[in-house]
């Protein structure tokens, strides 16, 4: 090589990093439009008389067709343009009841820790008796599960890996954390709190799918959370109470920078501080382990 010649290696790669990246989300994002158009168009009439009759379809069958296309999204990117199998996108099956059972106990612990402070601080009050029927927890845990599958799929699945491999972690939970937040935007009603902590929750589930290169764990972390949080203890859900039963464990009345405010405690420092530390446990678990943790897919 000439002395002072430009290095066109070092642009080169890059820029074919970055092309392929973007022409695979992009197609990824089509395709999951496309999808999810084809299983909600057809019944879009009858979802409005779902909604009328206060169905149980009404509030399954719009998060069963979302789970639904963005698992043929995936499939078809993972099958056709990357060449691997399906399974890989965090979907193996050696550590289900373990990685199940630990996001279950995190996510727990996760809430209690939240509505504890609040407790504490005297910001939380006990309500009353819980009141709600099996039916009901079953109905709404099944919308939760098909939502929040949906949710990791996007955020841990095939995007986040997408650019993992071509870049490197950091980047990836960086990039996937932000676009997680985005997709929360309508709530946030300009708001920069509620956009943080959307922001650190979706680091922590990077973090918790990085861990253990399945879906199972931040999936199930994330259920905990909003199962717990919406129906069971009937508070406020990023900004909505469509998860609730009707009643409230719990009333959440304080300094809205710590509460949340109308955007419930998701919205406040408490949560800024209790995902902030589970977040940081978990990567500090990572920068630990690192020479044990699964590669990125090919």
């Amino acid at each position: 090589m000439m002395l002072g010649a430009p290095n066109t290696t070092l642009r080169v790669w890059p820029f074919r990093r970055t092309r392929a990246i973007l022409w695979r989300t992009i197609s990824f994002f089509v395709l999951f439009g496309v999808l999810g158009a084809v299983v909600i168009v057809p019944v879009a009439s009858k979802l409005e008389d779902w909604k009328a009759s206060s169905s149980a379809a009404a509030h399954l069958y719009p998060d069963f067709a979302g789970l639904l296309a963005i698992l043929a999204a995936t499939w078809i990117m993972t099958r056709f343009v990357d060449h691997r199998p399906f399974r890989t996108v965090g979907f193996a099956p050696g550590t289900v009841v373990r990685d199940i059972a630990l996001g279950l106990a995190l996510g727990a612990l996760w809430l209690t820790l939240s509505v504890g402070i609040a407790w504490a601080c005297g910001w939380a009050t006990w309500q009353g008796r819980v009141s709600m029927t099996g039916g009901e927890l079953l109905e709404a845990g099944g919308a939760i599960f098909f939502n929040v599958l949906t949710q990791q799929l996007l955020l841990c699945g095939y995007i986040f890996q997408t650019i993992r491999s071509r870049t490197n972690f950091a980047l990836a939970l960086l990039l996937s954390a932000a676009l997680f937040s985005v997709f929360h935007a309508g709530a946030f009603e300009g708001a920069l709190l509620p956009a943080v902590n959307v922001f650190a929750v979706g680091v922590l589930f990077c973090a918790a799918f990085q861990v253990t290169g399945n879906l199972w764990l931040p999936a199930s972390l994330h259920f905990a959370w909003n199962f717990l949080l919406g129906p069971v203890f009937g508070l406020t859900v990023s900004g909505s109470d469509s998860l609730g039963l009707g009643w409230t464990a719990f009333a959440i009345e304080g300094p809205a920078l710590f509460t949340g405010g109308a955007f419930g405690l998701e919205g406040g420092l408490v949560v800024t501080l209790t995902t902030g530390a589970l977040a940081v446990a978990l990567l500090l678990m990572l920068h630990r382990a690192r020479g044990r943790i699964l590669p990125a897919p090919a």
